[in-house]
């Protein structure tokens, strides 16, 4: 069993299939051996244009973040290295100034969980009110008669009586 593959633009070749009397691998094997490299100078070019960008990329790195500018521009702006506000600052006010402000904080925190319990209770309250001005509007209009008020059940017994 002999086929042709196309090579390049307009030439083919021929490949004989090995393993003809199994399909399944012939198939395979054929598939892959037509899979064939460009040739000739077109092919070369290529390959170097690879080979060029492959080793130029990382050089090309290598010398621009080389520079010591560069290097200060991205350490800054990442913030790799986060050095003390000054040699000179005294320690014991600046750890007095933190404590200060984590108690204000605290002391905030507390006011601000105090409004936020007050607000809660009102709204229960009054969420209270409003169920108990309902009820109370409920329990006033199954007194009052209806116009079935002759056949003497009420709202409240009629499911009672269901």
């Amino acid at each position: 069993f002999i086929f042709t593959a196309p090579v390049a633009r307009y030439r083919t070749i021929a490949i004989a299939k090995p393993y003809a009397a199994i399909p399944n691998v012939g198939d395979i094997l054929s598939r892959e051996s037509t899979s064939i490299m460009v040739l000739g100078r077109k092919g070369l070019i290529l390959e170097a244009k690879k080979f060029a960008v492959y080793i130029s990329i990382p050089i090309v790195a290598s010398v621009m973040f080389n520079d010591p500018d560069v290097q200060r521009i991205c350490a800054d702006y990442f913030q790799f290295m986060k050095y003390p506000a000054s040699p000179n600052t005294n320690l014991r006010e600046e750890f007095e100034r933190l404590s200060k402000q984590r108690e204000l904080e605290k002391e905030q925190r507390k006011e601000y969980a105090d409004q936020v319990r007050k607000l809660q209770e009102s709204a229960q309250r009054s969420r209270e009110g409003r169920e108990a001005a309902l009820a109370a509007e409920v329990e006033k209009q199954s007194q009052r008669g209806g116009w079935f008020r002759w056949l003497r059940f009420r709202r409240g017994e009629e499911s009672s009586q269901a």
